[in-house]
């Protein structure tokens, strides 16, 4: 085959050489540009931008966990039962509890059967800032949009 191309290849005029060589360069130019540099090109651009929303969420994710340890550094000891200072803190908040179960003066076990969960969320990061920590937590959704909870909170330290 090689030989019949070389063969072919020598048949032809100067002229003749001299365009089929031109024409195979820009071929082959335009299979380099549009095969192999464009999609490698666009391969390190999405491979970058990747990389900076990696980065940029790893950076929110660490601010968002140095603000949930701030609290726990200057944290206010709350004093009084558990219970009570839950119940009246859910109250202000505006939450209805179900049920507000102390396990001894340290430890009480809440279940709110419906709210929104940023709402419910933001409760417990303040109770958090009070010195009450969250043993365990349940939170389900529900169809109509809302969440119910169940929170073991302890009192921290």
């Amino acid at each position: 085959m090689i030989a019949r191309l070389s063969a072919w290849y020598l048949g032809l005029t100067l002229r003749e050489r001299v365009l089929v060589s031109v024409a195979g360069a820009l071929a082959a130019l335009v299979l380099l540009v549009y095969g192999i540099v464009m999609p490698v090109g666009r391969a390190l651009d999405a491979a970058a931008l990747r990389h900076r929303d990696a980065v940029m969420r790893s950076a929110r994710l660490m601010a968002m966990l140095d603000r949930l340890d701030a609290p726990a550094r200057g944290r206010v000891a709350a004093s009084g039962p558990v219970d009570q200072l839950v119940a009246a803190s859910a109250q202000e908040a505006g939450f209805v509890l179900q049920s507000n179960q102390a396990q001894g003066a340290d430890t009480t076990i809440v279940s709110i059967p419906g709210a929104r969960a940023s709402d419910v969320l933001g409760w417990l990061d303040r109770l958090s800032a009070q010195g009450l920590s969250i043993e365990a937590l349940t939170v389900t959704p529900a169809a109509d949009g809302t969440v119910s909870v169940n929170a073991t909170l302890r009192r921290a330290g």
